[in-house]
């Protein structure tokens, strides 16, 4: 929630400040998934216009589940 509350230029310093776990893309946007302490952020990044869209913070390990098909896990 506090994420949501503060400015673009505070959300994109909070970003970068995190860590970069994985990324999808679909027709329209590269989705870059970032870990920020105990919560997760996608930035969704328009391919054809070059920009940031928007971005989608969320705490639930559901939400993860576009980026498990592509982990692989070694036994």
């Amino acid at each position: 929630y506090q994420f949501n509350s503060v400015d673009e230029m505070d959300q994109q310093e909070a970003i970068w400040e995190g860590q970069l776990i994985d990324d999808r893309e679909d027709k329209e946007y590269k989705i870059l998934l970032y870990q920020i302490d105990a919560f997760y952020v996608e930035v969704y990044y328009h391919k054809e216009h070059n920009v940031i869209e928007r971005y989608r913070p969320f705490t639930s390990v559901d939400q993860l589940a576009p980026y498990l098909n592509k982990m692989k896990i070694v036994l």
